[in-house]
């Protein structure tokens, strides 16, 4: 539960905001087109701050990462409700983003900390299954927020929500990594960790998997309120309630992952995972290009992928965390990256291509999720042999 708490905070804080993109750029002066550079700075923060969190959790103990990178995004809130420029937002957001990458790579480590690769497995899948509440209420939440209170209310709600759990952590949050003692150069220790996971072919196969995935996840969410709020005419509650649909199927994949996986395996999870987000990454371009677009046809179509990223991701995280037991928070902290950096790519990309076009959104959501596949495709083997061993 409280792993659930801790990784829903951080999806919420990223994302909740978006429904108030246009309200954002009304408010600030500026264009709608520079505002997804807003998710882009939270995202850089975000993963490179698991790079240092992670290998820090495998010297000095999970606990003490975890609750002082809650204490940096309390602060990073605040100050992205009180922002009064684009400047000081894209600020606030990156002290916001460096604060939550704690969460993401002591969580996961403490899961590997507590079970073995099959347990771990499954947990993850019950851990995404909840965690795919948090990006269906995120856009509901937030367009309500813009619609009936105002924008600023977003980050005060993410600094609320993440002071409460950061109290609740305090008291309840037991230590799962006991370090042995400290050998050598703290630098030399981190560069020897990631050495070893940039070399192994297998980590690299699921890490970047990964990486396609959230590229496709967060690239859709930056980009799609200019296309659905502003080209489609659709109301920001509207769009919320649409997206959460569209993101419920995050939610079928993840059950489906956490029931069936103990029978079938890693392997197959991440291979129907792979099926389903070609279908609806691949689909959406073709039905945009050769139809026309359409509000219905884009939410099922991303309906149908979001149920890949709910077979793939689970299966995938605990492939690549799990590579080298003596490391898991190095790993941990180096496949939230390959994540983050993916999502950071994705909204990147979908702030240089024409703001609000229908058939941009679609092709970058479908280049993602070719990318994922032939990723898979060429080094399945790699994966295989890593978990046999």
């Amino acid at each position: 539960m409280l792993l659930t708490i801790l990784f829903a905070n951080g999806i919420l804080a990223a994302t909740m905001y978006l429904p108030s993109l246009p309200a954002i750029s009304e408010a600030l002066a500026v264009p709608v087109d520079m505002l997804p550079l807003t998710l882009t700075v939270y995202f850089v923060t975000f993963a490179g701050g698991q790079l240092v969190y992670g290998p820090l959790s495998d010297r000095y103990g999970r606990r003490p990462l975890l609750l002082g990178g809650l204490a940096i995004m309390v602060f990073g809130s605040v100050a992205c409700a009180l922002a009064d420029s684009l400047s000081a937002l894209l600020w606030a957001r990156a002290v916001q983003g460096l604060g939550a990458a704690s969460a993401m790579a002591t969580g996961r480590a403490i899961v590997n900390d507590v079970y073995d690769r099959q347990q771990a497995a499954r947990a993850t899948s019950v851990i995404s299954a909840s965690l795919a509440l948090a990006p269906i209420i995120a856009p509901v939440l937030g367009g309500l927020v813009e619609h009936y209170l105002d924008w600023r209310i977003n980050f005060w709600i993410n600094g609320g929500i993440t002071l409460a759990v950061l109290l609740i952590l305090v008291r309840r949050l037991p230590e799962t990594h006991i370090p042995a003692a400290a050998n050598g150069s703290l630098l030399r220790g981190i560069v020897a960790a990631y050495a070893f996971l940039l070399s192994n072919r297998a980590f690299l196969t699921f890490g970047l998997l990964n990486l396609a995935i959230f590229a496709g996840l967060h690239g859709f969410s930056a980009g799609a309120p200019a296309v659905l709020i502003g080209t489609m005419d659709l109301s920001a509650v509207n769009y919320g309630i649409l997206i959460a649909l569209g993101s419920a199927g995050f939610f079928i994949g993840a059950l489906l992952s956490s029931w069936l996986g103990g029978r079938l395996g890693l392997l197959r999870m991440i291979d129907a995972g792979v099926i389903f987000t070609l279908l609806g990454g691949v689909g959406m371009a073709l039905y945009v290009a050769l139809v026309e677009p359409s509000v219905m046809a884009i939410i099922l179509l991303r309906l149908i992928w979001a149920i890949g990223m709910g077979l793939a991701m689970p299966n995938s995280v605990v492939g690549a965390v799990g590579v080298n037991p003596a490391t898991l928070g190095a790993g941990a902290a180096l496949s939230g990256f390959l994540q983050t950096a993916g999502g950071g790519l994705g909204s990147a990309v979908n702030a240089l291509v024409p703001a609000g076009d229908p058939l941009a959104l679609a092709l970058a959501f479908a280049g993602t999720a070719v990318f994922g596949a032939v990723v898979w495709i060429i080094s399945r083997r790699a994966a295989r042999a890593a978990l046999a061993r």
